[in-house]
């Protein structure tokens, strides 16, 4: 079936509004991902997996949302905490978007929990997260382990 003009228009536009919360939702991957100082294939593996799944992410590009993602991950790696600084203010964005923000940590937490051990530097990060979003860590980690 073919896709009409309107409906392709609706969907760049979408895309393009969302654009931030996007980038936001690499930034939390590479983030979560590059806590403990490891990016394992468990967790790129779940990331693949929040992309093809994620209601609020399907609207992208799957192959661009992921080479945003390791290229995240490639500064995390390369430039430390100036590249950090730079990532946690795409997240800080999304501040005051409840909906989004509870995303956000649902992406995180699915990132952290990817290899079935949860490390402190990985728990910091998931706190460190939710205070740039405004949202209290022990309500939402609760929320989203049960």
């Amino acid at each position: 079936m073919e896709i009409s003009l309107l409906d392709k228009l609706v969907s760049e536009v979408r895309q393009f509004h969302n654009k931030d919360f996007l980038k936001a939702s690499m930034a939390v991957c590479a983030l979560a991902a590059a806590s403990d100082d490891e990016v394992v294939l468990a967790e790129h593996y779940r990331a693949d997996d929040i992309l093809a799944n994620e209601p609020a992410l399907k609207i992208f590009d799957a192959k661009k949302a992921v080479d945003i993602l390791y290229d995240y991950i490639y500064e995390l790696r390369t430039h430390g905490e100036s590249a950090r600084q730079i990532l946690y203010n795409k997240v800080r964005r999304m501040t005051g978007d409840h909906k989004r923000s509870r995303t956000l940590m649902r992406v995180a937490y699915l990132i952290i929990a990817a290899d079935g051990k949860i490390r402190d530097a990985e728990k910091e990060e998931f706190v460190r997260l939710c205070r740039l979003l405004a949202l209290e860590p022990e309500q939402v980690w609760r929320e989203l382990a049960d």
